[in-house]
């Protein structure tokens, strides 16, 4: 009887062991895998499949529109869901933040990955879809935000390819100690100042290397003549923000709509993108506007969209 007492306790240990191990990968699984943070994030929660792309379908009687074609086929296999993007022209290359919180910097024709780096710590359901904007700083410096609390991460290159913490920019007094959720951010290398872009309104936050609010860019007024009636301008989500060549370039993911902001003057263009979808980001180099497109990890992978401003 001991004998057997003893093989079925062995027997009850060995099974919560099984079972123990099993919920632990289960666990792991639904907390640190793409597969995870989509069942988490996206599967059992909202998702923005009801956005509508269409630009004429919007709050705004438009007279200007672009088409959006294919730049790439899609980014590199490494890169999943970008979130944020822009160039860096010292190094020929663009720099794109993902949904995952990683940083990569990826050759301008957009065939090779020359770096990647993991810009948040933590499980990846913790982190997914919290970084959403990026912008070179200077040649040796990047700026990574989102909805990452109050804060911009200031991310350094090293010897090695990657980048290192450098410092953070305490942004808490522009929403009164809470949290800001930035979704675009662009740099002017000539004032040293950041523009910053949410998607809860049209207004964009000028601040300085400390991150001290200086003043907002509004152009709501300068559109209300457009407006259809019974329609909003808060239909309008800015989803990217770019600085070139002295304006500013703001995309709406609702109504692929961009404005185009001269920082001193106001509204420049108000443009239609057509044939694009729900853009993320956007970044201005040569006359040419570059659109990462947003894609849950289960859909097929997005192209890389580019518009030509005349």
């Amino acid at each position: 009887m001991t004998s057997q007492r003893q093989n079925k306790s062995r027997r009850t240990v060995v099974a919560v062991a099984i079972a123990s191990a099993l919920v632990i990968g289960i666990l792991l699984m639904l907390t640190n895998t793409s597969l995870g943070a989509y069942i988490f994030l996206d599967y059992l929660a909202d998702d923005d499949s009801g956005l509508v792309a269409d630009p004429r379908a919007g709050p705004l009687q438009l007279s200007e529109f672009v088409t959006a074609a294919e730049a790439v086929p899609a980014m590199p296999p490494e890169i999943d869901q970008p979130s944020g993007i822009t160039y860096l022209e010292a190094d020929r290359a663009f720099a794109i933040v993902t949904d995952q919180a990683e940083l990569f910097v990826v050759s301008d024709d957009f065939t090779t990955v020359r770096s990647e780096t993991a810009v948040l710590d933590g499980l990846l359901v913790t982190r997914q879809g919290r970084m959403e904007a990026v912008v070179g700083i200077d040649g040796q410096r990047i700026a990574v935000t989102g909805e990452i609390g109050d804060r911009i991460d200031i991310w350094r290159k090293g010897a090695e390819p990657g980048f290192s913490l450098e410092a953070s920019i305490d942004l808490s007094s522009l929403a009164g100690g809470g949290d800001v959720e930035v979704e675009g951010i662009a740099h002017n290398p000539q004032t040293g100042e950041l523009y910053l872009s949410s998607d809860e309104t049209l207004a964009i936050a000028v601040i300085d290397a400390s991150g001290r609010l200086l003043r907002e860019l509004t152009f709501e007024d300068e559109l209300r003549g457009r407006l259809k009636p019974g329609r909003s301008l808060s239909e309008y989500q800015l989803s990217g923000l770019d600085y070139a060549d002295g304006l500013l370039y703001a995309v709406s993911e609702p109504y692929n709509t961009l404005f185009v902001i001269d920082p001193e003057q106001g509204l420049v263009r108000a443009l239609g993108i057509e044939n694009g979808g729900p853009i993320s980001a956007i970044a201005v180099r040569d006359g040419t506007a570059y659109l990462p497109l947003d894609h849950n990890w289960v859909d097929p992978r997005p192209p890389l969209l580019a518009v030509t401003l005349d």
